[in-house]
């Protein structure tokens, strides 16, 4: 009888080493790409674009919107786009802080912006986008975040390359 039960669970250790090894594979996967395992399990992948895209010019035009703390933003962050931390977001106050933002932005005869999420590296920005998809704005998210920015253009440059296709604010 001990026999026959231990003969079910022989197999357990392997069993537990492929678990632990797909979630460490999921886990990379996440850094790596910036995307949640959600949208990985899932395969709903929110809209991306990359910093060579946005310098091509193949949204026009954009609405660049930090999604990090006071403090990063404070640090550094991508020409005079504004701030609307995750927070706020998830607390439901940033979504309407969003939609005033494009408001502002849109002049008459003017199509809506294209706003361009973005955090660090992408999941924040990631999180953001999925809790705004019910509002009906046009949204992409900033493949690799301010960092990959950074890697192409330094801040002072900013205001450069943003002006083809960034929105001004209005406040």
């Amino acid at each position: 009888m001990l026999a026959k039960i231990r003969s079910y669970f022989r197999p357990l250790p392997v069993m537990l080493g492929i678990g632990a090894f797909s979630i460490g594979v999921l886990g990379t996967a996440t850094v790596i790409t910036g995307v949640d395992i959600e949208s990985i399990l899932t395969g709903k992948f929110p809209q991306q674009v990359t910093v060579a895209e946005l310098r091509a010019v193949k949204l026009k035009p954009v609405l660049m919107i930090d999604v990090r703390s006071p403090e990063e933003y404070v640090e550094d962050r991508i020409g005079k786009s504004p701030i609307v931390p995750i927070t706020d977001i998830e607390a439901g106050i940033g979504v309407e802080q969003i939609r005033e933002l494009v408001k502002k932005s849109v002049k008459p005869n003017q199509t809506q912006p294209t706003l361009v999420l973005y955090c660090a590296k992408g999941p924040r920005s990631v999180k953001a986008y999925k809790l705004l998809q019910e509002t009906g704005l046009k949204m992409a998210v900033l493949s690799g975040g301010i960092t990959a920015w950074r890697k192409e253009i330094p801040a002072e440059k900013d205001t450069a390359v943003l002006s083809p296709f960034v929105v001004q604010r209005t406040d």
